[in-house]
């Protein structure tokens, strides 16, 4: 996935995972929900 795995979130309010970037805009809210509320996903790779 490359960068965007780095800045994959899941919502607080319904539980899908979305990223904070897209190729023209930050989010900064879930796209389903509309929550502000979310966690950061981190993701271990091979090579970490």
């Amino acid at each position: 996935m490359g960068k965007l795995d780095k800045n994959l979130r899941i919502c607080g309010e319904c539980g899908i995972v979305y990223t904070s970037v897209s190729f023209t805009k930050y989010i900064n809210q879930c796209p389903i929900c509309k929550s502000k509320r979310y966690e950061i996903i981190i993701r271990k790779s091979d090579n970490d």
